[in-house]
Parts: structure tokens; C-alpha cells; sequence
């Protein structure tokens, strides 16, 4: 009994007795607003802590009375606001790049935010379902524990098909290893690369499971007694003798008002023995005769989780709602929210059943816009209350169906799921008697919303005639189905309906037309009019009982706005324009605010066609100053203006769906202008190119790379766009240099001469003797001939002229690099074999030539173009001069040497194939060798800052080959240093380009396992581009009908050659099914912890190759880990199946009787049996295992021809874990006779 004489769980009186909870959305029936609810109190369910005075210990201790311990005074009222749902609208258009809200997720609770299950990826697009408010400040590090309502396996099973669709769709450099950053700056802006922002979607996976429970009386008011689960209260530990004698003198303080001292004895307790909760419950009393509630409060929730009690958590919320935010303003109303939804989920964690606290956990994820969420739980709630055999609760499908449909991209994604949780409600709602049911017209037309908004009118047609004659009690006139019209709920009798000879009138009263909402004929029209226009005789027939031809003050349309705007833009779809008009006119003359955008096109449209262009004009300034809201509106505008002759509106509104990535919504809706629109942007693009503006961020990115591979600091690297002053790594002290001046040395301008100007004397020309014209370049031996036109070759004359010094510089410095590469031809072999002097002269001599190459801004100016010339017309006129200088540094020397027949030319034949003179084969070596060094060195920053430096050169990134053996030098490297993440970035990329090669998918597996920690074995781009890859599979062995059926569509305006995640350009290499991907994806999936989804993957390679004894071990391990998760389902049935593969795994093993496949399988079996604690099963299995040693050791050397040879044996590992086995349980006898037997090294 609670202190209201009453019992707890009972509703208040206020509440109506059928347990209606949630309201409607405001203004869906009837015009019918939806209150705005304050914050329910909530109602304790459980027991309550008055702790009873005094509370009597062994040696007569006791603890003062806890009079903060109060019953509560207020009902727990579970009513959703649906304020905070009703006003849901599509996305904002994002016009500015104001901050996003900051996310819950810093805050480290276990239960904050989604709980991510094993093997769950986070995904980009459902960011604003993991936003929360903020809790107060101090509860960051309150260890609340994980709800066992989030970590079920029904709820991971549920939402997996649909977490793996949207990490397809993650292209984030922090998720994905292969979308870089200067893949999205290369791409910002690229009008071709925008219109790739499509959504892809697979089919929504159907997951059935059901646990038979006893069933158990219906009750009314909608909740449900909560039965004490074994995660109830636990039993109260013997705090020791230490504990009580604190507790005792804290309770005498306490008694004395020694609150201070009190205090110190508790915190001694708790620093003693955190696990008692009375010294929990005592500091906060303490607290609270202190007068501060907030810790009061604090120390229940510390102390809560060893009591284990969901009363307990009733009373810290309602303790946290009752605190007065004037006094605490840290407890704001979102801050309570945010603590409130922890607690809930600490009450369903001890009770799961708790429909009480999930009515609650359901309340805040509606207020804060969870959709997902809300339509998960609901399921949740739903499937809780069917295997208690209690009928669906009502306000929970209305919330599931308001959630679950407030945009289009929700209602694409939860469509098919509150569809199917309607019908399996109305199944038992059906049975019921109608004037019992809860299922009245307003549920059966939030059903019926559903299909409309699904497409099936011939399904919802058939479904509405039943659902309304059961709600009329004529459930079994079957007979109206012959009947391809709807007579049947004609307002009378005659002519129709008595013309059906099994109809009999049964009174005056009886209900057909009659008692047919408004709501519901409307849509039987609608339904009509939608499915075909051979039904639109038969539509209209319902839709004239709205009248629309009156317009007087008490006509139908005043009271149905919302229908008659939904029927005019219905027929106006339809092409009925003149029917349209006739609901839609009284709501335009009127202004009316149910009439949209849409609408509003509508109107104009159908004044056109009804040849009334005057009223069309008429709405042309409205039109122009509407405020669109969302990106649909924007682009609807877009079009509209355009195709009026608008121009200068439509490319207004264009600009900023351009500027915001929406390019793709102009196209698909046929915006005319839009190839001129991106043809504008890119010309802007490419001015901005010739002015530095693009070009400026990609040099001063790779001027830091550049700093990171060669170790130089600020004052040695020429940036002074880079204002970085990090420290940067050194190599340390080196050893001398092979030789002086083999080195890059830096070209400095030199300030112009001063000049003299001489009078000018007319009689000097005359006398002046005449000069022969110059043959070669100046200061050079180039001869001009070589030179391939006279405009070109005057501007290489100009620049020799004026640019003489720096041109000797040029030639010197091509002397220099010659020099070096031919030095490091002389240390490359004494380098690999170790010689440190030779190391360091290699790192020395290469990082000269690597900041050389990598400081010239032509090879990464755009690395989407081949490379064709040094003398390329880039707009930049200092880029031009620095190749120019390099080529004629180059041809002068060559020429100086020997070479009689130089050429030059602009736009030579064939690209260029060298830099400084020397081949870029050599220079992509020296990049290669360089790495790998600095791998062997342990400097793995380094090493992969230099490859990532050469790849980004369009030398190296347009060359097949040479990016080839970059990215094998990259996995070399990451073998050496022990880096699993640009291991599996390097077999990706082979993977991407050698598809559907199974030796590849076998090398991601064999790469990570030399890895120490392979943690990007099972990281996010991996599950996306394996799966991207199966998916590709299948798509190529299916036929066109069974694509469609698969959910394969085909996306016409799609680009980049994606259909729903499907690469189409690799369907050509498909050959078969192969059993290596899958079962790499299974493994994947396995090192994530999603066991049950691994085996979906394993049974496919399974099924292809049944006899593979690591596929068998695979799928006995999988279901033996499964089995070991602590919300596994059939426990028992889970290990059995594992064991029958692991059984079938050995057979298969030793079937060939080699010895190290022998041990192999026993030392397998026995760590299943060690895993599953069967330790007298595995000792004997270990010690085979060690018995065939020698035996193995026999094979392999038996085997050998060069003396050369070793072998694996698994004979430590299994003296290991016997030693293991018998440390554990206490034989350190046994334990020493294993070690000293096998595991001491001689």
C-alpha cells in the first residue's frame, strides 16, 4: 500500500479506465488538438526505502532513521507529450553551416546514446538519432550499467540487416581508411561528384522469434504487474567487522548532528567496501540533513547498483524531478530528462518486463525525436505484451505509426515494420467483440495511412471494407466482396444495395453508410481514385458527400479542411482538374493554412489547363516570396519558375541547392538549366585554379607531409603558407655525408641590377657595327633550332635572359641529383644488407630528393589529369617558370655532355618520363626503398608519410604501375612496422583492383595475422567493402526478375555506376559463387562479436564447400561463442550445434592421419572443451597432443631434402594450458611437473 490507501501500479483516479495513455497527432481527426503534457511523476514500482529505526547488526549496530526515504506523492502518469512529436517536418534546407547539436555520446555511460552491440558499426546518416540532452555536470563518470533491453538478442538480431545497410553509405575519413580527405577536397564542389549523393536501401531483414511464456489474466489501464526477475535484489554481503564498527560510529554522529564527522566514517566504509549499499544510503541521508540534495542524490545513484532494486531507481527519479531548478539550475528540464532515461534503463535492466518503465524510456525518445528508436521499442513493447497473451496497446502503435512516418526518409525505412505490427495487432483485435476493442476508427484510419502511403490500394481497399464491417458488427457479409463497387456502404438502401439478393434489411438502424466516418470514406475514394480511372465514377460517388459545392458558414469543408485539401490534390494527380477545383477553390478563397506548397502548385497548375491564365498570374508574387522550408519545396520552386520563363528565380533558388550538394534533386526533376548550371561552376573552379585559390590547401597539406617523411622542421622547408610549429620527429645524430655537394641546393632570387640610362644619341645607331643573330639560347648551348615554333621559343629566350642566375642554379643543382642517384646505386646493397654508415647516407641522400620532387606543385596540382608536359598552360605563371627552368637546366647540360640533336617542344608526342633527367622509374624507387628503410627503422610515420607523398602526385597516381608497387611497398611496410590499418588499406586497394580473387581475400586474412593487434581486421571500411562485394556477387547471378525481387533496383539517374551498393562495372569478373568471401565476411563479422549474423555467412560458404574442416571449426566455434553471450537464447542447443561441428571438423582433420593435422584437431578440441570449462575432457585432449611431438617432428624431417626445415607444433601451447588448468586449481605441484617437462628451454 502506498501512503494514498492505494497499491502501487494503479493508475489514478483521473486517468480512463481503458489505459488510453497517448493522444493522437493534433489535428489528424477531426481537428482535434493534442494537449501539452508536463512531466509525468513517476510512480515507484517496488519496494521503498524508509529505512525502519533502528536497523539491528550482530553486534548491535544501527543506522539513524531516513526520513529523505518518502513514499511519493504524485502519480506516475506515462502520458507521451505529442507536442513534441507532432510538429516533425523534412529536413531543413541546410543553407548555412551552423554547428551541429553537440552529441551525447562524450558522455561515458553505458547506457548513453545507442548501445553498440558486438560486431555493430556506427554509421554515418543516423547521427541525430544518438543526440541527447546533456546530463548535469558530475555524472560523467557514474558507472550506470548496460540495459538489458538494448543488448537482447532480439533487438540486435533486428536491427542488423539495417545497421549493415547504413555502413555502405559511410564515406568519413575517421570511419573509412579509403575516403581520404583529399579524396572529398578533390571532389568538393565537382558537379559530377555531387550527384552522387542517392540513398541505396536493401530490404528490411524479418527476424521472427517468439518465447512461449505462461500466459497470464488481462489487466486494464494498460500496464503490467512487473514480476521480480532474478535480477532482483541481491542478498545483502556481511559488510565485515571493519565496516559495521564505521557504519556504528557514523550513525552515533549522525544521531548527535555531527554531520561532518558522519560523513568522514561513511567515506572511510565506502573507501573500505564500496559494495554496501547502507553506507550509501547513510551518506545520502547525511547529505540531505545537510541541506545538499544534489549529493544526496548522487551517493543513492553510486549506491544503487549494488542494491540492485528497481523501487529504488522509482525514487531517485522522482527525487530528481522534484529538485527546484532555481536553487540547482543545472537540473534544467533536459538535464532531468537525460538522468531520468538513465534510471529507466537501470529499472528495465533489473526488470525487463517493466512496461511501466519502457512506457517512460518510450515517452523521452518521442520528445527528443528518436524515431528509430521509438519504432524498435515500440516492437519491443509490443512483443512483450503479446507473450504475456495481453492485447497490443493502442498508444503505442499510434506513437510507433507518427514517429515512424514524420518524413520520407523515415517512412522508407519503418514503412514495412509498422505495417506489419499493425496487421499483427489487428489479428487478435479482430477476434475481440468491436464495442469492446481498442481498436476503434482512428486506429483503423492510422492503419489505413499506412498502406496509402505504401502504394497498395488494392490491398488497402480490401482490408478497409473488412476492418469496417467488423467495426459495425457485420464481420460475416462476405458476401459484398463479389461486388466490384462499394454499394455496400451506400447512406440508403436503395438503388444498390438491395439489389444484392443475400442482402435482408435488418432495421431501420442498421449500420452501413451510416456510421461511416468521414475520415474513412474519404479514404475508400481515395483508394478508388488512386487504383485505377476505371474506379472514378465510384470515387466521386463518396467523395461528393463532403458537398463540395457549399461554401456557407456551416458547410462540411470548415470542419475538413485537411480532406478536402488531400482530395483536391488527389484528383488534380489524376488529372481531374475541374473535379479538383471544386474542393480546392473554398480553401484558396479562404487562405486556408492546410494548403502547401504542393497544393499551391496545384491551384496554378489547374487554372492553367482550366484555361483561366489570369488567375494563374495572379498567384505568381505569392509564389515568388514563399519561404521554403525544406529541400522538396526548393526544388519544386526551382522547376516551377523555370518552366514560366522565370529565370532569373529559378537560377536563384538552383545556386543554393548547388551550393548545398543537392544537385541531383535539379536533375532528377528535369531542371533545364542545369547543365549550364555546372558547366558555371566548373569554369569558376578552374579560375580559381589558375589564381592559386584551389591549389593553395593541397601545397600546404603536402608541405606537411613533406615535413613528416623528411623529419625537416619550419626553417629547412620554404612554406610560408604553413604556420604550423609542431615538432616534427629527427632521424638523431647522422653519420658524414658520402660526399659535398651532391645535394639539393635552394634557389633564392636574386634582387634585379641597377642600371645606368645613358643619353640617347640619334648618330650612334648608324655607327653601331651590325650583330650576327644568335644560334643557341643564351648562356647555353641549346640550339634555337631545337626549339619546336618561334612564339615558344621566344619565351624560352626571354626567360635564359632574364633569368640567368637562376638558370645556372637549375644546372648545377641537375648535376647534384645525377650525382646522388648515382651514389645511391653504389649503398643501395650494403644498405639492405644492415651497414648502418650505408643506412644513413641512403636516408640522407633520399630525403633530398624526395623533398625535391615532392616541393615541384606541377605533379600535384591536379592528380585527376594525366601528366603531358612540363610546359603545360596552367594560369600560374611561376609553375610555368620552374618547369621551364628544370627542362632548359636539363637540355643545356645534356647538350654540354655530348648530346647533338636536343628537342623541345610544348606539346611533345609523348609525355615526359623523367624529372631532373632521371627516369621516374628511379624516382619511385628511391620513394619505395626509402619506406621500407624507414619501416625497418621503426619509424612508421615516416614511412608511410613518404608513400602517401608520392601517391598523391598525378606521375604516381595515373600510372597503374607505378601506384602497383607503391601499394605493395605500403603492405611490406605495414608488415615490418606492425600496422594493421595500412596492411588492410593495401590489400583493399588489390582487392579493388583484381576483383573477386580469391588468393587476395585469403591474403587480408593472412596480412592481419602477422599483425600483433589486427584491429582493422574487423573495422568498418572492412564490413563495407566486403559486403559491397557479396552483394555484387549475387547481383551478378541473379537474373532481372530476381534483382527486382532482391531489392536490386536499378537507379537511372544514379551515378558512378552504383546500383543500391552494387559496383556494376566488376559484375564482368563475377564467375561464381566463391565460399572464400563469404567466409572471410563470416570471419570479420566473428572478431566483431555478431555470431548469429557470421553464421548466416558461414552456412552460404558452407553449403558450397561442406567439407572444409576449418569452415566446419569455424561455425562450431561461432555457436559455442555465441552461446557463451549472457543473453543467449537456448543455451544448451547453441553448444550442442557447436560441438557437432567442432566433432565434424576433427573427423575431417585426421582423416588423412598427418601428424600436425592430428595434433592440430586435438589441440582444437581440447581448448573448446577448456573454453567451456570442461577441464577433465581437455587435459586429456592436451596431453595427445604433446604425445605428438615427436611424431611430428618425425614427418617434417622425414620430409625435408636441404636440412633446412622447421615445423609448427602445438606442444607448448598445450603444456601451457595444462599448467594453466592445474595453477588455477590449485596442484602447483602437477603445475611444475608440466613446465619442468616441456616449457624449460635447454
Amino acid at each position: 500500500m502506498d501512503p494514498r490507501n492505494g497499491y502501487y501500479n494503479q493508475w489514478p483516479p483521473g486517468q480512463p479506465p481503458n489505459g488510453r495513455r497517448f493522444l493522437p497527432i493534433s489535428g489528424t481527426f477531426g481537428g482535434v488538438q493534442g494537449p501539452n503534457l508536463s512531466r509525468p511523476q513517476v510512480q515507484p514500482n517496488g519496494q521503498q526505502y524508509p529505512v525502519q529505526y533502528p536497523i539491528q547488526y550482530p553486534q548491535g549496530q544501527y543506522l539513524p532513521p531516513h526520513p529523505a526515504f518518502q513514499h511519493p506523492q504524485a502519480a506516475f502518469t506515462p502520458l507521451i507529450p505529442l507536442s513534441a512529436v507532432e510538429d516533425l517536418q523534412l529536413p531543413q534546407v541546410p543553407f548555412t553551416g551552423a554547428a551541429a547539436p553537440e552529441s551525447f555520446s562524450r558522455v561515458p555511460f553505458a547506457t548513453s546514446g545507442p548501445v553498440v552491440h558486438e560486431g555493430y558499426i556506427p554509421a554515418p546518416g543516423r547521427e541525430d538519432e544518438d543526440q541527447y540532452p546533456a546530463l548535469p555536470p558530475g555524472y560523467d563518470e557514474l558507472d550506470f550499467q548496460n540495459s538489458s533491453d538494448d543488448e537482447s538478442n532480439y533487438e540486435r538480431e533486428f536491427t542488423f540487416e539495417e545497421q549493415m545497410r547504413e555502413l555502405q553509405e559511410a564515406d568519413n575519413s575517421e570511419v573509412d581508411a579509403d575516403y581520404s580527405e583529399e579524396d572529398a577536397q578533390q571532389d568538393e564542389g565537382d558537379p559530377e561528384e555531387m550527384e552522387l549523393e542517392e540513398e541505396f536501401e536493401d530490404a528490411d531483414g524479418q527476424i521472427q522469434r517468439r518465447r512461449a511464456k505462461p500466459a497470464q489474466p488481462l489487466q486494464r489501464g494498460g500496464a503490467l504487474k512487473v514480476a521480480r526477475s532474478r535480477k532482483g535484489p541481491r542478498k545483502v554481503a556481511d559488510p565485515g567487522p571493519e565496516v559495521k564498527e564505521l557504519l556504528r560510529q557514523a550513525n552515533d554522529r549522525f544521531i548527535a548532528q555531527d554531520y561532518t564527522v558522519a560523513l568522514d566514517f561513511v567515506q572511510r566504509a565506502i573507501q573500505t567496501n564500496p559494495e554496501i549499499f547502507e553506507a550509501h544510503n547513510i551518506a545520502s541521508e547525511i547529505y540531505a540533513a545537510m541541506g545538499d540534495e544534489v549529493k544526496s542524490i548522487d551517493s543513492l545513484i553510486v549506491g544503487a547498483p549494488t542494491k540492485r532494486d528497481a523501487g529504488l531507481w522509482h525514487l531517485i527519479i522522482e527525487r530528481v524531478n522534484k529538485l527546484d531548478e532555481e536553487k540547482y539550475p543545472e537540473y534544467y528540464e533536459d538535464a532531468k530528462t537525460a538522468l531520468n532515461l538513465r534510471c529507466l534503463q537501470q529499472i528495465v535492466l533489473l526488470e525487463n518486463d517493466n512496461y511501466e518503465a519502457r512506457s517512460h524510456i518510450l515517452e523521452i525518445e518521442a520528445s527528443l525525436g528518436h524515431v528509430s528508436k521509438c519504432v524498435k521499442l515500440g516492437r519491443k513493447m509490443l512483443k512483450i505484451r503479446k507473450e504475456k497473451n495481453r492485447i497490443p496497446d493502442t498508444e503505442v502503435l499510434k506513437i510507433m505509426a507518427m514517429m515512424g512516418t514524420s518524413n520520407k526518409k523515415q517512412t522508407r525505412t519503418h514503412l514495412v515494420k509498422l505495417t506489419k505490427s499493425f496487421e499483427e495487432a489487428i489479428e487478435i483485435f479482430i477476434k475481440q467483440k468491436p464495442s469492446e476493442s481498442p481498436f476503434d476508427w482512428e486506429m483503423i484510419n492510422i492503419y489505413l495511412d499506412l498502406l496509402d502511403k505504401g502504394g497498395q490500394y488494392d490491398y488497402a481497399l480490401e482490408r478497409l471494407k473488412v476492418l469496417a464491417r467488423w467495426k459495425q458488427g457485420r464481420s460475416k457479409e462476405t458476401y459484398w466482396d463479389d461486388r466490384d463497387d462499394d454499394r455496400e456502404f451506400d447512406l440508403e438502401d436503395e438503388p444498390r444495395r438491395v439489389a444484392v439478393p443475400q442482402f435482408k434489411r435488418k432495421s431501420q438502424n442498421a449500420k452501413h453508410g451510416q456510421s461511416l466516418p468521414q475520415e474513412i470514406r474519404v479514404k475508400l475514394g481515395i483508394f478508388r481514385l488512386r487504383r485505377s480511372n476505371e474506379d472514378f465514377r465510384e470515387a466521386m460517388h463518396h467523395l461528393e458527400m463532403l458537398e463540395p459545392d457549399d461554401h456557407g458558414p456551416d458547410a462540411l469543408v470548415w470542419d475538413y479542411e485537411d480532406l478536402f485539401r488531400v482530395i483536391g490534390d488527389c484528383l488534380h494527380a489524376a488529372g481531374y482538374d475541374r473535379d479538383a477545383m471544386r474542393f480546392y477553390e473554398p480553401l484558396y478563397n479562404n487562405n486556408s493554412q492546410e494548403l502547401g506548397l504542393m497544393s499551391y502548385l496545384g491551384i496554378f497548375t489547374c487554372f492553367k489547363n482550366l484555361g483561366k491564365p489570369d488567375r494563374a498570374e495572379e498567384m505568381i508574387p505569392m509564389l515568388k516570396e514563399w519561404n521554403a522550408e525544406t529541400v522538396d519545396d526548393l526544388v519544386r520552386l526551382a522547376v516551377f519558375f523555370e518552366n514560366q520563363g522565370l529565370l532569373a528565380d529559378a537560377v536563384q533558388r538552383a545556386q543554393i541547392l548547388y551550393k548545398n550538394k543537392y544537385a541531383h534533386r535539379l536533375r532528377k526533376l528535369g531542371f533545364k538549366a542545369y547543365d549550364e548550371l555546372r558547366d558555371e561552376y566548373t569554369a569558376q573552379r578552374k579560375q580559381a585554379t589558375g589564381k592559386h585559390s584551389a591549389r593553395k590547401s593541397a601545397v600546404a597539406k603536402n608541405r606537411k607531409l613533406i615535413k613528416k617523411a623528411t623529419g625537416r622542421g619550419e626553417g629547412e622547408v620554404d612554406d610560408a603558407n604553413d604556420g604550423s610549429d609542431k615538432d616534427l620527429p629527427t632521424l638523431g645524430p647522422l653519420a658524414e655525408r658520402p660526399n659535398e655537394g651532391l645535394f639539393r641546393t635552394k634557389r633564392t632570387r636574386k634582387p634585379a641590377k641597377a642600371q645606368t640610362f645613358l643619353p640617347f644619341r640619334a648618330d650612334s645607331e648608324n655607327n653601331r657595327p651590325a650583330t650576327p643573330k644568335p644560334t643557341t639560347i643564351e648562356g647555353t648551348s641549346v640550339p634555337l633550332n631545337a626549339i619546336d615554333h618561334r612564339f615558344f621559343r621566344r619565351k624560352l629566350e626571354a626567360l635564359a635572359r632574364d633569368s640567368a642566375d637562376e638558370l645556372l642554379n637549375a644546372r648545377a643543382q641537375h648535376r647534384e641529383i645525377k650525382a646522388s642517384f648515382e651514389n645511391l646505386e653504389e649503398i643501395y646493397d650494403a644498405a639492405e644488407e644492415g651497414d648502418e654508415t650505408a643506412i644513413n647516407g641512403v636516408l640522407s641522400l633520399t630525403r633530398e630528393l624526395i623533398e625535391e620532387f615532392s616541393m615541384f606543385d606541377l605533379f600535384y596540382s591536379n592528380r585527376k589529369e594525366d601528366f603531358v608536359s612540363y610546359f603545360r598552360r596552367t594560369g600560374d605563371q611561376e609553375l610555368w617558370k620552374e618547369s621551364a627552368l628544370m627542362v632548359l637546366a636539363v637540355a643545356a647540360n645534356n647538350v654540354e655532355d655530348g648530346e647533338t640533336d636536343p628537342e623541345l617542344k610544348e606539346r611533345p608526342d609523348q609525355p615526359p618520363q623523367d624529372f631532373w633527367g632521371v627516369h621516374f622509374d628511379k624516382w619511385v624507387d628511391a620513394f619505395g626503398r626509402y619506406a621500407i628503410i624507414q619501416a625497418r627503422e621503426g619509424d612508421d610515420e615516416r614511412c608511410f608519410s613518404t608513400l602517401d607523398i608520392a601517391i598523391r602526385s598525378n606521375i604516381v597516381n595515373r600510372n597503374r604501375n607505378y601506384y602497383h608497387q607503391l601499394q605493395l611497398c605500403r603492405l611490406v611496410c605495414a608488415l615490418a612496422a606492425d600496422d594493421s590499418t595500412q596492411a588492410s588499406s593495401a590489400v583493399r586497394w588489390l582487392l579493388k583492383e583484381y576483383p573477386f580473387s580469391s588468393d587476395f581475400f585469403r591474403l587480408y586474412s593472412c596480412v592481419n595475422r602477422l599483425c600483433t593487434l589486427p584491429d582493422e581486421y574487423s573495422s568498418g571500411p572492412s564490413h563495407k567493402v566486403l559486403l559491397r562485394y557479396i552483394k555484387t556477387m549475387d547481383y551478378a547471378l541473379l537474373t532481372e526478375d530476381q534483382r527486382v525481387w532482391y531489392n536490386f533496383r536499378d537507379r537511372k539517374d544514379s551515378a558512378g555506376g552504383f546500383q543500391n551498393s552494387v559496383n556494376v562495372e566488376d559484375v564482368k569478373f563475377v564467375k561464381d559463387h566463391d565460399p572464400a568471401l563469404f567466409a572471410l565476411y563470416a570471419h570479420v563479422l566473428t572478431c566483431g562479436g555478431s555470431y548469429m549474423a557470421a553464421l548466416n555467412y558461414y552456412f552460404r560458404a558452407f553449403a558450397i564447400t561442406p567439407d572444409d574442416p576449418i569452415l566446419n571449426l569455424s561455425i562450431g566455434v561461432a555457436y559455442i561463442q555465441h552461446a557463451m553471450k549472457r543473453l543467449s537464447e537456448n543455451r544448451q542447443f547453441q553448444i550442442q550445434q557447436g560441438l557437432a561441428f567442432i566433432n565434424r571438423y576433427y573427423e575431417l582433420r585426421v582423416k588423412e592421419d598427418v601428424a600436425i593435422h592430428v595434433q592440430e584437431a586435438g589441440f582444437n578440441v581440447a581448448r573448446i572443451w577448456h573454453g567451456l570449462g570442461l577441464v577433465s575432457m581437455a587435459i586429456p585432449a592436451y596431453e595427445k597432443c604433446i604425445a605428438l611431438s615427436e611424431r611430428v617432428r618425425k614427418e617434417t624431417e622425414d620430409q625435408c631434402t636441404d636440412d633446412n626445415w622447421g615445423h609448427e607444433d602445438f606442444k607448448f601451447e598445450a603444456a601451457f594450458a595444462i599448467q594453466s588448468i592445474y595453477a588455477v586449481a590449485g596442484n602447483a605441484q602437477a603445475a611444475k611437473a608440466v613446465t619442468e617437462s616441456v616449457l624449460v628451454i635447454e
